[in-house]
């Protein structure tokens, strides 16, 4: 199989030259939108993500498994001359390079972009990595948890008193990933218009500073470093997690009419007379003495009991639920939100994983499961005419 027939990205070719996480989720989304994408991997190891926590299904982990579909590996040492002109020769069939080494890595292998272009002037390179190519921390060594730390991200998340907490997921990671691969459709589109092909320099920082928004604006505004709040928001209350008598529920009561909506509730009708919550503002000032009182309500009714009188009244409302009860909770299923991959390939062992947001202009499932290290390294180098030196 050749390039893609399929999809917003069809006929587009992929080289990608990333490992851990980021970079592979980037180059997911443009597989799964249609792109061909060509995973190069170091010889006999691959991927480090492949090896990442106990394997589970054919020697891989589940970061390998659950962002490196709708691609083909081939394994290439990008150590030795051989590897690097096989890499130029991939690179002469393609549209777009996507790497993630610390910067200077790739041009000290001989495939930076100033090399690359000359081999195919409408390429469109990205190059991701965890502060960016130039400025004061562009060398220091990145991950997700390092990125979070440094961002601000860890010092809002965890509870009010407590130690800073990472967010569960890989949120730099993601969002880097998805900045990305936005960029690169872009670039893409311009250069459909002119032709032209572009250098993009994506930081994780820079896509840590898009998730803290709001965090950063209010600092600008009033010159003060945001707090942790904990479960709670800081300009709305209540917005945050409560306890009930068997499970925790989050509630967002972030209008004068809900907030009255809620007090027609018998056990919060007391709270509407009172001069300190008569207002959004109020409500806000004084949201320890409000979340306390309200949780203590909460307490002597189960989640159940709770949630079905916030729907009633379309209050924003919802369990805080485990990863085991939403994967498998019958919205899910109605929706073909997970899909099932294969893996080792011809194996015929099911995993199941996210599938992407926009089924829309996507197949809703795996055009290919993930590769075995190597397993195409014959046929994609056959498809670009490179034959081996040695």
């Amino acid at each position: 199989m050749t390039l893609s027939s399929t999809g917003p990205l069809a006929g587009i070719r992929v080289i990608d030259i990333t490992r851990a996480l980021t970079g592979p989720f980037c180059t997911m989304i443009l597989g799964d939108l249609g792109a061909d994408v060509i995973k190069v991997e170091i010889p006999g190891r691959g991927d480090e993500a492949r090896h990442w926590g106990p394997p589970f299904a054919g020697g891989a982990g589940p970061n390998y498994l659950g962002f490196n579909r709708n691609k083909r590996s081939v394994e290439i040492d990008l150590h030795d001359a051989e590897g690097q002109a096989a890499v130029r020769a991939l690179v002469a069939t393609a549209d777009v390079v996507v790497e993630n080494f610390r910067p200077g890595t790739m041009t000290k292998f001989g495939v930076g972009y100033d090399t690359l272009k000359p081999l195919r002037p409408g390429l469109i390179y990205c190059a991701i990595s965890g502060y960016g190519k130039e400025g004061p921390l562009a060398n220091w060594p990145a991950m997700d948890l390092m990125i979070q730390a440094v961002s601000g991200i860890m010092a809002l998340t965890g509870e009010i008193d407590g130690r800073p907490h990472k967010a569960a997921a890989p949120i730099t990671d993601l969002f880097g990933g998805f900045s990305a691969a936005i960029a690169i459709m872009g670039a893409i589109h311009e250069r459909s218009k002119t032709g032209e092909g572009r250098e993009i320099d994506i930081s994780m920082l820079d896509s840590a500073f898009v998730i803290l928004g709001q965090s950063v604006a209010a600092w600008g505004m009033n010159g003060q470093d945001p707090q942790r709040v904990g479960n709670a928001h800081p300009l709305m209350a209540p917005y945050q997690s409560f306890r009930t008598k068997t499970q925790e529920i989050v509630c967002a009561i972030t209008q004068q009419k809900r907030w009255e909506r809620m007090c027609t509730m018998p056990e919060f009708t007391h709270l509407l007379s009172r001069p300190e919550l008569a207002t959004q503002v109020l409500r806000n000032t004084n949201r320890v003495a409000l979340c306390e009182e309200m949780e203590k309500i909460l307490q002597t009714q189960t989640a159940d009991y709770w949630l079905a009188h916030f729907f009633r009244l379309e209050l924003p409302a919802a369990p805080v639920n485990t990863i085991a009860q939403i994967a498998q909770h019958p919205h899910v299923t109605a929706r073909g939100s997970l899909m099932e991959i294969e893996y080792p390939p011809g194996s015929g062992n099911k995993i199941k994983i996210p599938g992407m947001p926009w089924r829309d202009v996507a197949a809703a499932g795996p055009a290919r499961n993930p590769p075995a290290l190597g397993e195409h390294t014959a046929e994609v180098l056959a498809e670009c005419g490179y034959k081996a030196r040695k």
